[in-house]
């Protein structure tokens, strides 16, 4: 009875021929390379690890700026596999002659190092979200703060007309206030035989202490009635500088997010303040760079097995057939 060779790819489960997938790898031709199948299914491993750490990645981003969560879904899924799509094919551009030269090496790496640095800003923030959200509240104190700073000296010139006219016109107020006291005292101690004179009631003298003081108490009423209506309009224009104040301030807190940038900047400088943040951030940037490099890294450093060496030699064979039909 004939036996299925134990090397058939009919033999291979759907999780090893989809990493194979993942690595870029002919089936057809791993079936003939037993050795090799291993090999593959790692690379292919390390694919798929950098495709859930891109989509999450990009899915945390999206959820920054965008409030759907099946938006941020289908955006996460669409750039996760976009960067699928690419490390597949640097890690197939490695494959055959092409992996022993330098340049293209050096830049299928590059790239790789930029892809990878990028991913990594997302997760390092979602790590650091409790500690970025109270930097975040700070960080909006201190810009509304700046912000009525800057209010304050776009109508400081304003409102200091406003406030020396409206203090001008109460001195003169309190000034005719304080004559019209003066003189009101000064006929009470002359009906009450404290005054100059010494008599009590209504003497010549305290007649005419009387008409001045209800001279100047009428002066008082028609200054009153003329300075009122104008410290009101002041006072009213006053009332306005803060009301717009008000509504500028309301709407530039509006402005402030918690997005991506604002994240970003709260990142930016708890690093600053923080040594030991700034290293231990430092390092989750470069493990998850290196998650991203870490299926290139494994094709590069990789010793030819018995596939490349198979697809180096069909690649060759279908290089001279085309020269050959040319």
């Amino acid at each position: 009875m004939e036996q299925t060779p134990t090397n058939s790819i009919t033999t291979a489960d759907g999780l090893s021929k989809f990493l194979w997938w993942m690595a870029a790898a002919d089936a057809a031709t791993l079936q003939e390379c037993r050795l090799d199948r291993e090999r593959y299914r790692i690379i292919g491993i390390s694919v798929l690890v950098t495709w859930l750490f891109a989509t999450l990645a990009w899915g945390y981003f999206f959820s920054t700026v965008i409030n759907d969560e099946i938006v941020v879904a289908g955006l996460a899924v669409f750039f996760g596999f976009a960067i699928l799509s690419i490390d597949r094919s640097l890690i197939a551009a490695m494959s055959g002659a092409g992996r022993r030269q330098f340049l293209p090496v050096a830049f299928r790496l590059f790239l790789a190092v930029i892809i990878g640095l990028f991913i990594s800003q997302p997760v390092v923030l979602m790590l650091f979200q409790k500690d970025i959200q109270a930097q975040m509240v700070l960080n909006r104190q201190g810009k509304l703060e700046k912000f009525r700073e800057e209010l304050d000296a776009l109508n400081a010139p304003r409102k200091a007309a406003l406030e020396k006219d409206r203090q001008q016109w109460e001195q003169q107020l309190q000034q005719k206030e304080a004559q019209v006291k003066a003189y009101k005292d000064d006929y009470i101690k002359e009906t009450d035989g404290t005054g100059g004179t010494g008599k009590i009631g209504e003497s010549s003298i305290a007649r005419v202490k009387k008409t001045e003081y209800l001279k100047a108490e009428q002066e008082l009423s028609m200054l009153r009635s003329s300075l009122m209506p104008q410290l009101q309009e002041r006072q009213r224009q006053q009332e306005e500088i803060w009301k717009e104040n008000r509504v500028k301030e309301q709407a530039y807190a509006a402005s402030l997010t918690d997005g991506f940038l604002a994240q970003t900047e709260a990142l930016g400088e708890l690093t600053d303040q923080h040594p030991a943040l700034r290293q231990r951030y430092r390092l989750i940037v470069l493990i998850i760079t290196l998650i991203e490099i870490m299926p290139l890294l494994s094709k590069l450093l990789m010793p030819k097995g018995e596939y490349d060496k198979l697809m180096d030699h069909n690649n060759v064979y279908l290089g001279y057939r085309k020269n050959s039909m040319v």
